[in-house]
């Protein structure tokens, strides 16, 4: 599966980046989501696209902002 975008890309990275200062693993943060974890891994390689939902909740497990899951999204 291929990067949906530049965009895709920036947002996937900034989870890998939040969730590993966080000391998550993707399972865990798939599990505290409600997704499989390789919905996590197509999602923070850019593969996928979320739903508003599912960022709501992927900010809310990493204790975050949704503003600051987005900071440095270009």
């Amino acid at each position: 599966m291929r990067a949906r975008s530049r965009t895709h890309l920036n947002f996937g990275k900034r989870i890998k980046e939040l969730r590993s200062k966080r000391g998550m693993t993707q399972e865990a943060l798939a599990d505290a989501i409600g997704v499989d974890r390789s919905y996590m891994g197509f999602v923070e390689r850019g593969e996928r696209n979320p739903t508003l939902d599912k960022i709501a909740r992927i900010a809310k497990a990493l204790k975050v902002s949704l503003s600051t899951l987005f900071e440095d999204v270009k």
